[in-house]
């Protein structure tokens, strides 16, 4: 009876603390000697995390919020970017106005030369000697992942 008594005493002192989960936490057991420290040392530490997520929880509210705003801000902005700042599309670094170059009549949908290299990355206008270096570069750079033939010591005998 002894022991019971410290315990409901030890829960009375102090808020039930539950987990986020609504359910009661639960403290560890200990000897009676150190029951009642332990205990609320328990509830204050559950109590304590509780606080904490209810922070963050309340927290993510408020980033949501902010990101909305931000995302909102954006879009204001680019729908009223053309009447502020397209001004800085006719002038160059310098502050000089561009010169625009007159568009082609006809522009092929496909590309006259096809490019020449061994991963078809390096681009379409290869016939130069720059070009013929890179495909070099690249045939050399790609020959160590080539399979070769086994030297004669090497072949399964």
């Amino acid at each position: 009876e002894g022991s019971k008594r410290v315990l409901s005493t030890a829960c009375q002192c102090c808020p039930a603390s539950t987990t986020p989960l609504g359910q009661p936490a639960s403290s560890p057991s200990v000897s009676l000697g150190s029951t009642r420290p332990r205990s609320v040392f328990a509830q204050l530490a559950t109590q304590a995390w509780a606080d904490e997520q209810a922070a963050l929880q309340q927290d993510q509210v408020q980033q949501d919020k902010i990101w909305r705003e931000s995302v909102e801000a954006e879009q204001r902005g680019r729908k009223i970017w053309h009447q502020n700042w397209s001004f800085l599309k006719d002038y160059d670094q310098m502050g000089k106005k561009k010169e625009q170059k007159p568009l082609p009549n006809y522009m092929p949908v496909f590309s006259r030369k096809v490019p020449n290299s061994t991963n078809q990355t390096i681009g379409s206008r290869m016939n130069t000697e720059l070009g013929r270096a890179l495909i070099n570069m690249d045939y050399f750079f790609s020959s160590g992942a080539r399979k070769r033939k086994l030297e004669g010591e090497l072949q399964p005998s």
